[in-house]
C-alpha cells in the first residue's frame, strides 16, 4: 500500500482529527496521525484573518479573483495545524474543495511528491469520477497515484510535464468549485516537492485557487535546504508569509481555562503558563499531567521523550554542553558556560555552533549568552541527568559564582542548595533577599528569605540574629501583598523565641506581627501586639519607638478610637522631630491628617496629604507614600469628587507598581478602587480593563480581589451570575473587601433574577462574616445590602401569588429597618456620612416605597413615590452613573404607570443612553419592558394604545420607509432621539424590525 494511503490527515476532518491545539509534535515517530480533541483556537485572530484574506482573494469571484499562496511557519506545537483547521472550515463553508497532503520524516530518501500523492489519493477515494476525468485530461497525474499508472517504471516522465499537469489539474478542479490545497510539515519535504510548490507559486494567476504550506521553524537548522527555498519564495509578490509566534501568558491562561474548566490552583496555573512558554501543545500536555500526576510539576515522560529527540541529532560535544547549560537554568552567559565546561575555546565554539544551528540553544537578546529554544527542553535535559551528575555540575557553577561577587546571589543560592552546600546557600539566600528588595522585587525577596529561614535550622552555628531575618521576611511579604503569610511567619518566629530573649528582639517581632495583622484585617491582634511592643520599648525617643507608636496610632484610627489615635500620632511626631528624623513619623502624619478630616476643611486636609506624599517620596518611605496617596483618593471619594478620586487612586496604584509593590495592601486596593470608580462613572470597559490581572500572574488572593471588583460590572452586563461570586467564598472570612464586592455583585444578580430568598439568605451570611471581621455589627455597607435586598424582593413580589405578598413585604420590612439602623449606628458619634452613604439611604427609602407599590400593600401616594426616586437620582448625581441609571429606570416605570408619559419618556431616554454606553443588557431589557410594565394587576396600555403622540408620528414616517435622518429632519429632532423612539415602538408593538412595525401599522 502506498505511504500516502496509510496516513490519516489531521486536517481532513478538522473537528475529529486535529491536534489538540498544537500541531502534532512528534509526528516523525508515527506513520499514523492519531485523532485528538480540538481545543478552542486562542490568540490567533490576526493570523487567521490574514489567511482568510487569501481565501477572499481567491474565492471572491468576479474580475478581481486571483489565486493566492501562503506559507505558515512556527515552532512545533505552537498551533499551526489548529489554525489551518479553522481555515479548512472557512473554505468548506464557501463550498470549496479541500486537498490536504503531508510531508513525513522517512529518512534521507523520502519518496518524491509525497504530499501531492496523498492529496490525489484521498481525492480518488472520495471522488473517483472526478479523478478519472483528471487522468483523462492529464494522464501524467497517474504517476502520483500508485496503482493507477499503466506505464512501466523504466518510462521517464519529463518533470516539466508533471508540473504542468499538476497545475492544470488544480485549474480544472477550480473551474467547478474553489480549491484549497494544504501541504503540511514542509520541513520534511523532498527537493521534488519543494520545486513543485515553487513552480505552482509562480504560475497560478486568476484561478479560484489557494495553496497554503506549513513548516516547523525550529526544525530549520542552519544548513536545512528549506531555508534557501523560503528565502526565494519570500521575494515572490504572490506569497504571503505568516509566522506564528508563541502565545502570550494571558492567551495560554485562556487556553488552559478552555481545556480544563475546573479551577486550577493559582500556583499550578502559573506554573503551566510559565513552563509552556507560549506553546499550545506544551500547555495541554502540562494540563494533562496536572490532572493525572500527584506532582503537577512533573514533566510527562511522553513530552520529555519528544523533546529529547532533538539531542540525538547533536554531536557528543554539543550534547555535553547542552547538559551543562541545562543545569544553569533557562539561560546561561557565555563566560559562565566557558568557565564550567572543560573544553578548549575552539572545541566549545564548535559544540555551541552545533547546538545553535540545531535550534536547541539560541542567543539571548544581548548576544552574550544562550537560552533554550523551549523552556521545557531545558527542563527535560535537566531531568535526564543522573543525580550525581547534577550535584557535581551545580557545585561547579557555585564555585565559579563564589569567585564572582558581582553575579546574582540568587543564582549562587540555587546552585549551592542543589549541591548540598547549606552554609553557602543560607548566606547567599539572605543576600539574594536583600538584593531583591533593593531592586523592588519583593516576591522574589520573600522566596529567598523563606528559603534562608528553612536552611537556618540545619546550620550548627547560624550567623546573625534570626529576628532580623523574620522582620525582613515580613517586610517582603507585606510589599508582595501576602500579609497573611507574613503574619503566620512572624507569629511563628515569636513563638519560637526563647524565654530569656532580649526585650528588643521580642518587641521587634511583636511589631512585625502587628504590621502583618493590620494588613490582613486582624485589628484586634494587631492592637495587642503593637501595645506589647510599645510596653517593651524604652520610652526615650528612638526610631523604633517612633515607628511602633505610629503603627499603634493607625490601628486606633481603624478601630474608631480617635483620641488614642491622635495621642500616639503626636507622640511619634514629637519623638521623630527630637531625633532629627522627621521621615520616621511619616505614617503618623498621615494618620493625623486623616483624623483632622473630621474637623478641617477637605481642601486643607488634601493639601496636607499631598505634602506628606512628597516628603515620603523624598525620604524613601515607600509604604507611607503609597498609603498617603491612597488616603488622598479616599478623601476625594468621601466628598463625591469621583474624577479626582479616580486620578488619585490611579496615581497610588501606578506608584506602587513602579516601586515593585503592585500587590501591597494600598497598591492593590487603589487599583481595585480605580475599577470601582470607573464602574460607578459608567466607564465599564475601562473598569474591566484595569481589573484584569490575568496576564500579570498575581498571587491567588490578589487575583480574587481583582475578580471580585470586576464581578459587579460583569453582572451588570448580564455576563455573570451569583455562582461566579460563590467561587470566591473561600476568601470571605479573611479578605473582607473580596467578601463585600462579591456579595454586592451577587445581590444584584439575585435582584435581576427575582430571587428574594437567595438574596435575604446571602445578606444574613455576609453580615455575620463582615461584622466578625470588622468588629462592627452596624456598618454603613448594610444600607446598600438592604437596598439591593429590597430590589430582589420587589421582583419576587411581581411573580408571587397575591396570598404570599404580605409575608414577603413583612420580611422585606425587617431588611428596611436594618438599613435604617445602619444609617444611625454605622458611624462613630460626631462623624458625618459621605455622599455615597447619603445616596444609598435615599435609595433605601425609594426601594421600600417601590416594593409596597408593586405589592399593593400600604402603597405610597403618587407624589411621594415619585419624589423618593427623584431624591435618589439627585443623591447619586455626584457622578455615580451606574446607580443613577437604575433609579431612572424605576422612576420611568412609576411615571408611566401614573400616566405622566412625557416625564417617563424623558427618564427612560436618559437611562437608555447610559445603559447602552455601559452595555448594561439587563437594564436595557427592563427599559424594553416598560411599554407594558406597571403595577401587578393594574391594566396598562399595550400595542398601539401605548404609543405616545411623538412615537405615532415616527411610526407614520416608518410606514413611508423614511430613514432616521429623514425622520429627524422632518420632525426637527436628533437622529439619536429618533433611534430611541424607534426602539420604544418596536418594544411596544412586540416586533423585531422597522419593516414589521410598518407592516403592522399598514394593517390598521
Amino acid at each position: 500500500m502506498a505511504v500516502a494511503a496509510q496516513l490519516v490527515a489531521p486536517l481532513a476532518a478538522p473537528h475529529d482529527t486535529s491536534a489538540k491545539g498544537g500541531d502534532g509534535v512528534g509526528k516523525e515517530d508515527n506513520d499514523v496521525f492519531v485523532p485528538r480533541t480540538v481545543a478552542p483556537l486562542v490568540g490567533r485572530a490576526a493570523e487567521l484573518a490574514e489567511l482568510q484574506t487569501t481565501l477572499d482573494a481567491a474565492f471572491g469571484g468576479g474580475a478581481g479573483t486571483r489565486a493566492a499562496v501562503a506559507v505558515v511557519g512556527g515552532d512545533a506545537g505552537v498551533g499551526k495545524t489548529r489554525l489551518l483547521s479553522e481555515l479548512v472550515d472557512a473554505a468548506k463553508q464557501r463550498g470549496a474543495l479541500v486537498l490536504i497532503g503531508h510531508c513525513v520524516d522517512l529518512g534521507d530518501n523520502p519518496p518524491p511528491y509525497l504530499p501531492f500523492s496523498e492529496a490525489f489519493a484521498r481525492l480518488a477515494a472520495d471522488e473517483p469520477a472526478l479523478v478519472d476525468d483528471l487522468l483523462t485530461s492529464h494522464p501524467a497525474i497517474a504517476r502520483l497515484l500508485p496503482g493507477r499508472s499503466s506505464t512501466s517504471p523504466d518510462d521517464r516522465l519529463d518533470r516539466g510535464q508533471l508540473f504542468e499537469s499538476v497545475l492544470a489539474a488544480f485549474v480544472q478542479l477550480a473551474a467547478k468549485a474553489p480549491v484549497l490545497v494544504i501541504v503540511e510539515d514542509l520541513h520534511w519535504a523532498d527537493m521534488a516537492t519543494r520545486d513543485l510548490l515553487g513552480f505552482l507559486y509562480t504560475r497560478v494567476s486568476t484561478e479560484p485557487l489557494a495553496i497554503v504550506a506549513s513548516y516547523r521553524s525550529d526544525d530549520l537548522h542552519r544548513r536545512h535546504p528549506l531555508r534557501q527555498t523560503l528565502a526565494q519564495w519570500a521575494r515572490l509578490p504572490a506569497v504571503t508569509r505568516v509566522q506564528l509566534d508563541p502565545l502570550s501568558s494571558a492567551e495560554v491562561r485562556s487556553l488552559v481555562s478552555a481545556i480544563h474548566p475546573a479551577p486550577l490552583a493559582e500556583h499550578d496555573l502559573t506554573s503551566i503558563v510559565t513552563r509552556a512558554d507560549g506553546n499550545a501543545f506544551f500547555a495541554e500536555e502540562l494540563v494533562a499531567a496536572a490532572e493525572q500526576c500527584a506532582d503537577p510539576q512533573h514533566l510527562p515522560w511522553q513530552l520529555a521523550d519528544l523533546l529529547l529527540v532533538r539531542l540525538d541529532r547533536l554531536s557528543a560535544d554539543a550534547r555535553e554542553v547542552v547538559r551543562i547549560a541545562a543545569v544553569a537554568g533557562r539561560r546561561v552567559s557565555h563566560d559562565m558556560l566557558s568557565a564550567v565546561v572543560a573544553f578548549p575555546p575552539d572545541r566549545l565554539d564548535g559544540a555551541l555552533r552545533d547546538a545553535v544551528d540545531s535550534n536547541v540553544l539560541q542567543f539571548t537578546p544581548s548576544g552574550r549568552g544562550y537560552t533554550f529554544r523551549h523552556a521545557l527542553l531545558g527542563e527535560a535535559v535537566y531531568d535526564d541527568l543522573l543525580p550525581g551528575e547534577r550535584v557535581r555540575l551545580h557545585a561547579a557553577y557555585a564555585a565559579v559564582l563564589l569567585e564572582r561577587p558581582e553575579r546574582s546571589r540568587a543564582e549562587l543560592a540555587r546552585h549551592a542548595l542543589a549541591s548540598h552546600d547549606i552554609e553557602t546557600a543560607y548566606t547567599a539566600s539572605v543576600e539574594a533577599g536583600d538584593e531583591a528588595m533593593s531592586v523592588a522585587a519583593p516576591q522574589e525577596a520573600l522566596k529567598q528569605y523563606e528559603t534562608a529561614l528553612e536552611l537556618r535550622s540545619q546550620l550548627t552555628e547560624p550567623p546573625g540574629n534570626p529576628v532580623d531575618l523574620v522582620v525582613a521576611l515580613v517586610d517582603a511579604a507585606l510589599a508582595a501583598g501576602q500579609a497573611s503569610r507574613g503574619r503566620r511567619l512572624a507569629s511563628q518566629g515569636l513563638a519560637e523565641l526563647p524565654p530569656d530573649a532580649p526585650d528588643s528582639d521580642r518587641a521587634h517581632l511583636l511589631y512585625a506581627v502587628a504590621r502583618a495583622a493590620v494588613d490582613s484585617e486582624s485589628e484586634g491582634e494587631s492592637m495587642d501586639a503593637a501595645a506589647d511592643a510599645l510596653r517593651l520599648t524604652p520610652p526615650e525617643p528612638g526610631t523604633f519607638r517612633v515607628r511602633v507608636a505610629a503603627l499603634y496610632s493607625r490601628i486606633n484610627l481603624i478601630r474608631g478610637r480617635d483620641v488614642e489615635a491622635e495621642r500616639w500620632a503626636l507622640e511619634a511626631i514629637d519623638a521623630a522631630d527630637t531625633l532629627g528624623k522627621p521621615a520616621a513619623a511619616t505614617e503618623a502624619r498621615t494618620t493625623l491628617a486623616m483624623l483632622r478630616r473630621r474637623s478641617s476643611e477637605p481642601d486643607e486636609v488634601a493639601a496636607q496629604l499631598r505634602d506628606i506624599v512628597e516628603q515620603a517620596r523624598a525620604n524613601g518611605e515607600v509604604a507611607a507614600e503609597i498609603r498617603s496617596r491612597y488616603n488622598l483618593g479616599g478623601l476625594y471619594y468621601e466628598q463625591g469628587l469621583l474624577a479626582e478620586a479616580e486620578a488619585a487612586f490611579e496615581n497610588a496604584w501606578h506608584r506602587a507598581r513602579d516601586l515593585g509593590r503592585p500587590w501591597s495592601l494600598f497598591g492593590l486596593d487603589a487599583r481595585a478602587m480605580v475599577g470601582t470608580l470607573r464602574h460607578q462613572r459608567g466607564n465599564w470597559d475601562a473598569a474591566l480593563e484595569i481589573l484584569d490581572g490575568s496576564a500579570e500572574m498575581p498571587p491567588h488572593a490578589v487575583s480574587a480581589r481583582l475578580r471580585s471588583a470586576a464581578l459587579i460590572v460583569q453582572v451588570g452586563r448580564g455576563a455573570a451570575d451569583a455562582a461566579d461570586g460563590d467561587a470566591l467564598r473561600e476568601f470571605w472570612p479573611v479578605e473582607s473587601l473580596i467578601a463585600n464586592s462579591s456579595v454586592l455583585a451577587m445581590l444584584e444578580a439575585h435582584a435581576q433574577h427575582r430571587r428574594a430568598d437567595d438574596a435575604l439568605a446571602l445578606i444574613d451570611e455576609a453580615v455575620e462574616i463582615l461584622a466578625d471581621v470588622w468588629q462592627e455589627e452596624w456598618f454603613l455597607g448594610r444600607i446598600r445590602f438592604s437596598s439591593l435586598g429590597l430590589r430582589a424582593c420587589s421582583g419576587a413580589v411581581r411573580e408571587a401569588p397575591a396570598a404570599q405578598r404580605a409575608a414577603l413585604v413583612e420580611r422585606a420590612g425587617v431588611l428596611f429597618a436594618d438599613g435604617r439602623t445602619a444609617e444611625q449606628k454605622g458611624l462613630p458619634i460626631g462623624r458625618r456620612p459621605g455622599v455615597e452613604a447619603v445616596a444609598w439611604s435615599a435609595r433605601l427609602e425609594a426601594e421600600w416605597a417601590y416594593l409596597r407599590w408593586v405589592a399593593g400593600i400600604d402603597p405610597p401616594d403618587e407624589d411621594a413615590h415619585v419624589a423618593a426616586w427623584h431624591a435618589a437620582i439627585d443623591a447619586f448625581g455626584y457622578g455615580n452613573v451606574a446607580e443613577q441609571t437604575l433609579c431612572r429606570v424605576r422612576l420611568a416605570e412609576v411615571l408611566r404607570a401614573a400616566g405622566r408619559t412625557a416625564e417617563a419618556t424623558e427618564q427612560a431616554d436618559l437611562a437608555r443612553a447610559a445603559a447602552r454606553s455601559m452595555k448594561a443588557a439587563p437594564l436595557l431589557d427592563e427599559l424594553r419592558a416598560l411599554g407594558s410594565a406597571g403595577r401587578p394587576g393594574a391594566s396598562a396600555p399595550a400595542g398601539f394604545a401605548a404609543l405616545t403622540e411623538r412615537e405615532r408620528e415616527v411610526l407614520d414616517l416608518l410606514v413611508d420607509a423614511r430613514t432616521n435622518r429623514q425622520i429627524a429632519s422632518r420632525l426637527y429632532i436628533s437622529e439619536k432621539t429618533v433611534s430611541v423612539h424607534v426602539s420604544n415602538i418596536l418594544a411596544k408593538l412586540g416586533v423585531r424590525s422597522r419593516a414589521e412595525a410598518a407592516a403592522l401599522a399598514r394593517t390598521r
